[in-house]
């Protein structure tokens, strides 16, 4: 375990009122049926991250308002399994992370013939800054079907415990924002509109990807008709993506150099971008981080995305330690850079530098690709 200094806002009492909700619904998430006007197979199927309830729960009447800025009612949720995750569009790691894994699960519905029984539905835990423009910049970037709605606070609040999800603003941000720690679970609407099911954090694209599958043939939805084209979305390649740094082959090493680094491509307009790289310490001492800069970027800070009792939040760091003849990874859902008010818009392709800065001073500079987030 990397001794880590970071600082941090608790709130236990809500935190403490999610736990009691997620408890609740896994103790009672065994040997689950779906209530659901088809009549589906007696024997529920072996889910790997998935809880269906045992009684599903009407949604509460609530008016979103989607992205394209059309009303969004409890009719539009009917139909379709909707699979539903919450976030906001500044932020830097877990809802793009999520958002991207999302997108490879969809190729994967879609491979095997089910994606048309389901849509992805982001619901804004900001609706104060996520307005309509907003979304319609970030959720398309990660597929041009799924759908971000978001409605007042007050009537968000109420939607999201409604489905035993939390969310609340944290500690200010540098730039004198702030983030907002939320539930990371996957909420599940069954195709009548009700609150059926869970899938809990954290998400992996194998394993959503089989879970809902096996929800299609248990809950008896079928193939899609005759006839019908359905284009597939190719998953990308990890052949391109080639590392963006790498030791030179040199006499004398840097003293810490990175690899496999790459910077998080985001929609136009975002207000922060993330990078990830492994540090590698050359030297037989610690290096302990304390700064850091980037000239492409208003402000830049290393943070660490934790997920406890079912809430994800970041922490800012304060110091970074990187062992002696030793590695620290940063990475989605974990340990990265934060990036924050790009100077100037930055697509795939494009590259930035982004500096550390040692507790003796010393500077450590990189210029880093902006790529697509390598396959899970």
């Amino acid at each position: 375990m990397l001794p880590l200094q970071a600082s941090k806002q608790n709130t236990p009492s809500s935190k403490s009122y999610f736990l009691f909700i997620l408890v609740a619904i896994v103790a009672i998430g065994s040997g689950l049926l779906v209530q659901s006007s088809k009549a589906p197979p007696a024997k529920l199927p072996e889910f790997k991250k998935t809880i269906l309830l045992p009684n599903t729960k009407p949604l509460v009447d609530i008016e979103f308002t989607d992205h394209h800025g059309q009303e969004f009612g409890l009719e539009q949720f009917k139909g379709k399994w909707s699979v539903l995750f919450f976030g906001f569009t500044n932020c830097p790691d877990v809802c793009p992370t999520t958002m991207h894994t999302l997108k490879q699960v969809k190729a994967d519905l879609v491979e095997a013939d089910v994606w048309h029984n389901y849509q992805v539905i982001m619901v804004s835990v900001d609706p104060e800054r996520d307005t309509t423009e907003r979304l319609a910049n970030y959720v398309p970037f990660f597929d041009s079907e799924f759908i971000g709605v978001s409605a007042p606070l007050k009537a968000t609040e109420s939607f999201a415990k409604n489905v035993g999800i939390l969310f609340f603003k944290s500690g200010e941000t540098a730039n004198g924002g702030y983030d907002v720690d939320h539930g990371a679970a996957i909420i599940l609407v069954n195709p009548e509109g009700q609150y059926a099911g869970v899938i809990t954090a954290p998400h992996v694209e194998s394993t959503i990807s089989s879970d809902l599958i096996a929800l299609s043939n248990y809950a008896g939805v079928k193939k899609s008709p005759s006839g019908t084209s359905i284009s597939k979305t190719s998953k990308p390649s990890l052949a391109t993506q080639s590392n963006t740094s790498q030791i030179t082959q040199e006499t004398t090493l840097p003293k810490l150099s990175f690899e496999d680094a790459w910077i998080r491509p985001a929609p136009p307009g975002a207000s922060s971008m993330a990078a990830y790289f492994v540090l590698r310490n050359n030297s037989d001492q610690d290096i302990i981080v304390e700064e850091s800069s980037s000239k492409a970027f208003e402000v830049s800070m290393i943070h660490n995305t934790l997920v406890e009792d079912g809430i994800a939040s970041m922490q800012h760091m304060d110091s970074l330690l990187i062992p002696a003849n030793g590695t620290v990874r940063l990475e989605p859902l974990g340990i990265h850079m934060m990036l924050i008010q790009p100077k100037q818009e930055l697509k795939l392709g494009d590259q930035a530098e982004v500096i550390l800065i040692d507790q003796d001073g010393q500077e450590y500079a990189q210029m880093i690709s902006v790529r697509p987030q390598p396959q899970q």
